[in-house]
């Protein structure tokens, strides 16, 4: 069960009006499929080439969502939604939904997909109904995202996990459970470096604090972290252990979002 300041963010998605889809796929069989899909469903396709157009129209608001393929030779799509994301973060903008086009279609392929921020996973060759589905699952995101706040980060993550097994209850709260006991292992670590005066050491598990934090969508703490890191890469331990407290405070604000308060014990 994900605590009530989560469940509050997400309520079900609506139908969405006629949206405007970027297709990126290196494939121009698959990519005239997908664009003609689209256009049955009542929707516009724009279909960029190269993986830099794509993410420049998804930055200028040229689209509602994207459809990306995984398996380009050159940029494969995990890299592209990286470099999507990055520039997100950089400019304060909430994410835009991104499905993973594929033709690995295991449950694992789609694990992997959804832990790395796609919004929905669709294996080829596309149909109508599943295409129609995802994009109406995808696009109310968008627009509750609003200022794209971390608590809304963090609920669209949460939401992708509970969809990544619905039928086990116990998923996402245990992989919510794993991420908040790793975060604690690495502050502890960059505590002991700060103590030890362990630059590499401190450098290391920031890193690993940062790249847990991006993957649940906590930019704030991903940020505090990268000050950490940036700081013990030029040996300057002072100016990052009074960023320790901030990382602290930044992660116990997180986990209260994420995890559900203790269970007091009855009153006799």
């Amino acid at each position: 069960m994900l605590p009530d300041s989560l469940q509050n963010v997400l309520e079900e998605p609506c139908a969405p009006s006629r949206v405007r889809a970027i297709v990126l796929d290196d494939d121009p069989i698959s990519r005239s499929l997908q664009a003609r899909l689209l256009a049955l469903l009542g929707h516009e396709a724009l279909t960029p080439v190269h993986p830099d157009e794509a993410i420049r129209l998804a930055l200028a608001d040229a689209a509602d969502l994207m459809l990306l393929d995984i398996g380009m030779p050159d940029r494969d799509g995990f890299d592209v939604l990286r470099a999507l994301r990055g520039r997100e973060a950089a400019f304060g903008r909430a994410p835009l939904p991104v499905i993973a086009v594929t033709g690995y279609a295991s449950a694992q392929d789609r694990l992997r997909c959804l832990m790395a921020g796609f919004f929905e996973h669709l294996s080829k060759p596309v149909q109508a109904a599943t295409l129609g589905a995802a994009i109406e699952r995808c696009v109310p995101l968008r627009a509750r995202a609003g200022a794209a706040s971390d608590a809304q980060r963090l609920a669209a993550t949460a939401h992708r996990l509970r969809r990544v097994r619905p039928d086990d209850a116990a998923f996402a709260p245990t992989v919510l459970e794993t991420f908040a006991l790793n975060c604690t292992q690495l502050l502890e670590a960059m505590q002991r470096a700060v103590a030890r005066e362990a630059a590499a050491e401190l450098a290391h598990a920031a890193v690993g604090l940062r790249a847990s934090a991006e993957f649940m969508g906590a930019s704030g703490l991903a940020g505090l972290a990268d000050t950490v890191h940036r700081a013990a890469a030029e040996g300057r331990i002072e100016k990052a252990a009074t960023a320790i407290p901030a990382v602290t405070d930044e992660l116990h604000a997180v986990l209260a979002v994420l995890l559900p308060p203790p269970q007091q014990a009855p009153r006799r």
